[in-house]
């Protein structure tokens, strides 16, 4: 008897095959932008000059419809959270120092997150006026004037 022989799988066409190859270029290209390096590094690397790297990457932030702005942001979480990752492991082996640069890393990330002290001060600001806005709403009431400042008749 002869064994039956396993169904043997196709090449894939030759139209996917050069977009697995794109889309394999355009991932490694922004893993190496989120791990730091510059555009002309990365253009080096995979051969490709610096203007069609920057085309790739502006193509790959359109395709996520994220504004440039909020990739930018995006793309330093990213960076930050790498980061994050590399000191806590530092930490957690014993190296104080790792701690330091562990809790820098968080202010950061909290500030891309809009928990920075700048966030914290306009928060607290905000409340002391609202807090300024209540008071006087109440002393007006107490002195029996109207919403337009003239005295309440009896």
């Amino acid at each position: 008897m002869s064994k039956p022989r396993a169904p043997s799988i196709p090449p894939p066409p030759r139209r996917i095959a050069p977009r697995r190859a794109t889309a394999s270029r355009q991932l490694r290209i922004l893993e190496r932008l989120t791990a730091g390096a510059s555009v002309a590094e990365i253009a080096g690397a995979e051969g490709l000059t610096i203007r069609r790297v920057r085309q790739i990457i502006a193509e790959a932030l359109a395709s996520r419809e994220v504004d440039p702005a909020a990739g930018f942001a995006q793309l330093q979480i990213a960076r930050l959270g790498d980061a994050m990752r590399i000191a806590h492991t530092k930490m957690m082996k014993g190296d104080l120092q790792a701690l330091d640069r562990f809790v820098r890393l968080v202010a950061e990330l909290d500030r891309y997150h809009g928990f920075g002290r700048a966030a914290i001060v306009a928060q607290r600001a905000r409340a002391a006026a609202a807090k300024q806005n209540a008071r006087q709403a109440i002393e007006k009431t107490e002195s029996g004037e109207t919403a337009d400042g003239a005295a309440a008749s009896p």
